[in-house]
């Protein structure tokens, strides 16, 4: 009985609030109307495309602040994200784009929509979060 009750307690609790939450998900609809793989895509696919990325992205980073792989402070002075397909990008890139602002670069169009993994969205985050890791000095750095 005690343990259903705690089950119900924790159940009916909301959710932590991720350090991404508040980002605000735009698309560059001119990268996504002119790409290196000659696709079109229509508004609705576009509208549909953009909850998904945004969702993709907030989790991805919600997971990054808790695991400490993203300092929390840093994630919560973002307010924009705008991504962008970009041709040739062999992974996702997010860099900032001015004070609040970070684009995400990624293969979009000839992957059809598709959305990258979560651990592939932190690895993006690497250089952003942490500019002097390993994985982001040039040789000679």
């Amino acid at each position: 009985m005690i343990l259903a009750l705690a089950a119900l307690i924790a159940a009916a609790e909301p959710a932590p609030r991720g350090c991404a939450d508040h980002w605000s998900v735009e698309l560059d609809r001119d990268s996504f109307a002119s790409n290196g793989a000659g696709r079109t895509f229509t508004g609705e696919q576009l509208s549909a495309f953009r909850p998904k990325i945004a969702a993709a992205l907030k989790t991805a980073v919600g997971a990054a602040c808790r695991k400490g792989s993203v300092r929390t402070t840093l994630a919560r002075e973002v307010r924009t994200i705008r991504v962008f397909s970009a041709s040739g990008a062999t992974e996702p890139h997010l860099y900032a784009a001015g004070k609040q602002q970070l684009n995400l670069e990624w293969v979009f169009a000839e992957e059809n929509l598709a959305i990258p993994s979560r651990a592939e969205i932190v690895g993006g985050l690497t250089c952003w979060a942490n500019p002097r890791a390993s994985a982001c000095l040039e040789p000679n750095d």
